[in-house]
């Protein structure tokens, strides 16, 4: 029952508004069974609208007390989507419905809805089927916005937005190579994909091989393409402006021979990046400070700007962005984003190269903003644009590289 009632408290913080991975880490501890944990609330969060969809068919007046919506939630989610047997989900579902509301009433609330829902599952299955959010799993303004911004691609987006995801594995070149590393792993517990190493099953971090020697780190394949699409000279003076928790800056330098500076506007995330340097055996100038007004003293070859967004293309690994992102939240991004380059491109030498980046699939992140920095910057020349949707493997990603043309006089 501990773990159910660590279950419940992470899915009430989620449904009050916090982020998933916040609460999960805040709240388990040593005495947890945290795979099932995990298991648990992560799945109930990626198919959030169809067990949405199932309880607002059942329940017509919900309860007050958000607790016994989230053991509704969890019921009808391990019913649904877990091996369990039902008695045991009813009668454990029960069980914590009055151990903490001490309240019968709610007891026998909850004890009506999961066993209806065991009774009349096809019947009630077959009134909620053709719902949209139930049968896309998406909330309906983002159904329509994927639909309009890829017609011939929204269902695969949206189905690849709600698997559970893969690791991926950068290998850190400055200790070793990928055809070294792979020799450390069975066939079986790996794919090979675009020159990057896909682990077939989830693990517990410090039991991937090597990651503690600093050998290889996670990072999504489609976070790992900055150095395929535009790679810094050896000795550029390089900004990672918004750079926690610091993969991009790592990469860079197993990559590189630069003079990297990492910044970030949040110093507990900075210290993110400080503790992977260190485990890579790496070196970097770490500065807290905003990129959108930070001026610095000096110029920059180089600048990643991996920005703030609406993380749109890494909801299955972050599916809490389903239930709270909302369609306003994208003109504020915007906003922000534009800031950052703005100010990031005073910083940029002339002959320099600038790195625009989102792990967003919404177009006026990427390429709406692209053609607004053509537009309004000063010098610049779009060099390339990559947009990356979700696939099985990967998170969505866009990159833009923009360059700085030098004055004819230089």
């Amino acid at each position: 029952m501990n773990d159910y009632r660590t279950i419940l408290e992470i899915i009430t913080e989620v449904l009050n508004g916090r982020n998933l991975n916040e609460s999960f880490a805040s709240n388990i501890s040593e005495l947890n069974n945290i795979g099932k944990i995990k298991d648990v609330s992560y799945g109930l969060i990626r198919n959030y609208y169809i067990i949405k969809t199932i309880i607002a068919d059942m329940v017509k007046n919900a309860p007050s007390d958000i607790r016994v919506v989230a053991i509704l939630y969890i019921g009808i989610y391990e019913l649904e989507f877990t091996k369990k047997p039902a008695y045991a989900i009813s009668n454990d579902l029960v069980e914590l419905a009055y151990e903490v509301t001490d309240d019968v009433k709610l007891k026998g609330f909850v004890n009506a809805i999961i066993r209806g829902f065991i009774r009349n599952k096809d019947s009630i299955i077959e009134a909620v089927k053709s719902k949209t959010e139930y049968k896309y799993n998406f909330p309906i303004w983002m159904i329509s916005k994927l639909k309009a911004e890829y017609p011939r691609k929204y269902l695969e987006i949206m189905a690849n937005s709600s698997i559970e995801p893969k690791l991926a594995l950068r290998v850190n070149l400055r200790k070793t190579s990928v055809d070294q590393y792979i020799k450390q792993l069975d066939n079986d517990s790996y794919t090979y994909i675009d020159n990057k190493i896909i682990l077939n099953n989830s693990m517990k971090i410090e039991m991937i091989s090597l990651f503690k020697e600093g050998h290889v780190s996670i990072q999504d394949i489609s976070a790992q393409k900055l150095i395929e699409i535009a790679k810094p000279n050896d000795g550029d003076d390089v900004l990672d402006a918004c750079a926690a928790p610091g993969g991009k800056s790592c990469q860079l330098l197993e990559n590189c021979n630069i003079n990297l500076t990492s910044m970030d506007i949040d110093n507990e995330r900075l210290n993110k990046v400080r503790q992977n340097l260190e485990r890579l055996e790496l070196s970097a100038t770490l500065i807290n400070a905003d990129a959108a007004t930070w001026t610095g003293n000096k110029k920059y070859d180089f600048i990643v700007a991996d920005v703030p967004c609406t993380a749109s293309g890494t909801m299955k690994r972050n599916p809490d962005i389903k239930l709270h992102r909302k369609q306003s939240d994208i003109a504020q991004f915007v906003r922000t984003q534009r800031k950052i380059v703005s100010n990031l491109w005073a910083l940029l030498k002339p002959g320099g190269i600038l790195v625009y980046i989102t792990c967003s699939i919404f177009k006026e992140e990427n390429h709406d903003n692209c053609e607004y920095f053509i537009e309004q910057l000063s010098m610049v020349k779009k060099i390339s644009e990559l947009n990356i949707l979700p696939t099985e493997y990967a998170d969505g990603f866009y990159y833009c590289v923009l360059g700085k043309e030098k004055h004819a006089d230089l």
